[in-house]
């Protein structure tokens, strides 16, 4: 593969990663606690585009998009899933305003019903039940390949560069919003920021549903 064609995958790379989607609200979201669960939400998403990845590279994404009762499903587990946890937010914002949830612990301790596994594994599942993430691997990555050589390579090498990238953005994105920390720390900007993101994932959750 030239270098010219790594190089530009790399560009459509970073500005899927740079439109706001669900990754995006859900590494917000736990960013903005505390640093460390904004990592671990990283992680979790990247992990879900191995999975994607290693489906593409195996020709299950292709078989999987194209099943239009498969498709229907994972669509609409996705965005279950992603409502789910937009409801999650607003009730949590809805229970501060009445008062009923405890003070934020400092950023060293745990908050409450919130365990690093539980941060990783809501964003490993937000992705892995998106299909437009799939999709991305199945329509925008082969338009990258070259016909003469071994697909499944190629999509490796491909996928990996991908996962790569996103590191690297995650890693900068939770940097900067890691220090919202401190201000979620206030009932009011806390509650705000359960509204939005609640809303935005939920919002997000009934488009997914439109999605062809």
């Amino acid at each position: 593969m030239s270098t010219g064609v790594l190089l530009a995958f790399a560009g459509v790379v970073m500005v899927a990663y740079i439109v706001p989607g669900p990754d995006w609200v859900v590494v917000l979201r736990a960013s903005a606690r505390a640093r460390r669960y904004g990592f671990l939400a990283a992680a979790g998403v990247q992990c879900g585009l191995c999975v994607h990845m290693a489906a593409a590279a195996l020709g299950v994404s292709t078989a999987l998009l194209h099943s239009p009762v498969l498709f229907t499903i994972l669509k609409l587990v996705g965005a279950a899933y992603l409502v789910f946890l937009g409801a999650q937010a607003l009730w949590q914002s809805w229970r501060r305003r009445r008062g009923d949830d405890e003070a934020e612990p400092p950023p060293e301790e745990p908050a409450a019903g919130l365990t690093p596994v539980r941060v990783f594994r809501q964003a490993f599942l937000s992705n892995v039940l998106n299909p437009k993430a799939a999709l991305f691997f199945v329509s925008v990555l082969p338009q990258f390949l070259d016909p003469q050589g071994p697909a499944a390579a190629q999509v490796l090498v491909l996928g990996s560069l991908d996962i790569a990238l996103g590191l690297l953005w995650w890693a900068l994105f939770v940097l900067l919003t890691a220090r919202l920390s401190g201000l979620m720390r206030r009932s009011g900007p806390r509650k705000a920021l359960d509204r939005v993101t609640g809303t935005a994932l939920v919002g997000l959750g009934v488009t997914l549903v439109a999605t062809s």
